[in-house]
């Protein structure tokens, strides 16, 4: 029994010892309180007062209100941490206002605080102005429309579908506040090249966040951000041999990024192919300033074996920064699909490789029935993706202004003198005046009236036709392509 006791003494007497060291620990760490403040600390000997404070600027430099007042705690751990999906980084605590970093002497702490600020930001505004948190809200709800997630498996409020992090409402916004608003927080690289996977979103399979200026348009209101315009979603308009070239390049054409003509965009252009399951990557990078087409050439050689004819598939995806307004936008990896042929130097666009990359397995697995975008190809070109339309029927539609920038409903003093409630639509395409009716299944081409396969329809926002009278109405030949969730199209 008193050995017992003698054992039991001794390691009471090491737990003491380790623990007043681990308390001695704790109280040694470095401290900075803001301005605001906010209260950074450190239980790392790596963060010392000097870093925490730099680690603040950066948190400055990203757009914020009022909402950064609030904050109260930052926490830089260097042990790991559990959350709700295992292993995580950082955790947000609305009910404190307090941010944890976890294995901070071995993970980027700053992208980890933007994105958990972000959390911060948004939970702020929507529980100040729209008296919800993220976990509470729908797909009837305001951001969820402007976000466009409709179709794909987000984990909504009252959802029995098992929790997927990437899936979570809470973490889409968290990630959109790091591409809208927290770029200027991340170092920004002198190396144009380094724009190239600069900053990703966690989830990549929905819309990206700066391809929908509703939705920046959505934060700034809520949040009384000074509104900026924008920059474009680049898109490819023109690949083709170099004729005067004896090496296998390319020129790639593509719109620019900027709104203005005075605004200087950096490029890093990226083409990705795949040898035996491994992807391959070449990458060129381009400044220019204004909204001019850009022109770069690509060296297809890169993503290939010297002695190999065989064809190339792959994709490419362009980045595009303004280091004035600090704004990023990248096309994403669903974009820009292609298949390249050394012996005619062609590139055509293809459908992604879903199936074959093991994509389609992985969102059945996340509950997504089937892809709710759908890929454009016209003439062998890439265009931009759009919302998949459906019918209860399983007809497809496309929208109408894929076909005509002249595409316009009936105007107000025409509504009155037709009494047609504004339901007439024209159409210019190429050397065809098409005139239609909203929700009527004939049309009238060059003056000749057709009928239609379906009726002409709206969804959404979107005025569109079936798939099946393209052919008809613009003379337009359409191949749906279900494993890639393409339609490939071909106008004579």
């Amino acid at each position: 029994m008193r050995l017992s006791l003698t054992v039991c003494g001794i390691l009471l007497a090491i737990f003491v010892i380790f623990s007043d060291q681990a308390v001695a620990q704790r109280l040694e760490a470095a401290a900075y309180r803001s301005p605001e403040g906010i209260h950074f600390v450190s239980y790392s000997t790596l963060w010392n007062e000097q870093k925490l404070k730099e680690l603040y600027e950066s948190l400055l430099k990203c757009e914020h209100g009022e909402e950064l007042s609030t904050l109260k705690q930052v926490i830089l751990d260097p042990g790991p941490s559990e959350g709700k999906s295992g292993s995580r980084v950082g955790s947000y605590n609305a009910d404190t206002q307090v941010i944890r970093l976890f294995e901070v002497d071995t993970t980027p702490v700053v992208r980890t605080l933007i994105h958990e600020y972000g959390h911060h930001f948004t939970y702020y505004w929507l529980q100040k102005k729209e008296s919800a948190s993220p976990g509470q809200l729908t797909e009837s709800s305001a951001w969820a429309k402007v976000r466009q997630l409709g179709g794909f498996p987000i984990r909504w409020s009252g959802s029995t579908l098992p929790y997927v992090h990437k899936w979570d409402p809470g973490e889409i916004m968290a990630e959109d506040y790091v591409l809208l608003f927290g770029v200027g927080g991340n170092p920004l690289s002198s190396k144009s090249a380094n724009i190239v996977n600069m900053l990703r979103h966690e989830n990549e399979y929905i819309p990206s966040a700066q391809s929908l200026p509703a939705l920046r348009q959505y934060w700034e209101q809520l949040a009384g951000l000074s509104s900026k315009e924008p920059i474009r979603l680049p898109q490819i308009k023109q690949w083709q041999a170099v004729e005067d070239k004896e090496d296998v390049t390319n020129r790639l054409v593509f719109t620019s990024a900027a709104t203005q003509n005075y605004q200087l965009i950096q490029y890093g252009i990226q083409v990705v192919s795949y040898k035996e399951g491994q992807p391959i990557n070449w990458t060129t990078t381009i400044n220019t300033i204004g909204k001019e087409l850009v022109e770069v050439n690509l060296d297809m050689n890169a993503l290939r074996d010297t002695d190999s004819t065989a064809s190339i598939n792959g994709f490419i995806q362009i980045w595009a920064l303004d280091p004035e307004s600090n704004q990023l936008v990248f096309t994403p990896f669903y974009m820009n699909w292609f298949t390249y042929d050394p012996a005619s130097k062609k590139l055509l666009a293809i459908p992604p490789s879903f199936s074959s990359r093991g994509l389609t397995a992985m969102l059945k697995r996340d509950g997504m029935d089937k892809w709710p975008l759908m890929n454009l190809v016209l003439n062998g070109m890439p265009l931009a993706p759009v919302k998949r339309y459906e019918d209860k029927e399983g007809n497809l539609y496309v929208p109408l202004r894929l076909f005509s920038e002249e595409t316009v409903q009936g105007l107000t003093e025409q509504r009155s003198t037709d009494n047609d409630g504004g339901r007439r639509i024209k159409a210019h395409y190429k050397q065809r005046d098409v005139q239609l009716r909203l929700d009527e299944q004939q049309a009238a081409v060059n003056g000749i009236t057709i009928k239609l396969n379906q009726p002409v329809r709206r969804m959404g926002a979107e005025f569109v036709v079936a798939i099946d009278d393209l052919k008809a109405l613009f003379d337009v030949t359409a191949r749906w392509n279900e494993s890639g969730s393409s339609l490939l199209m071909e106008s004579t």
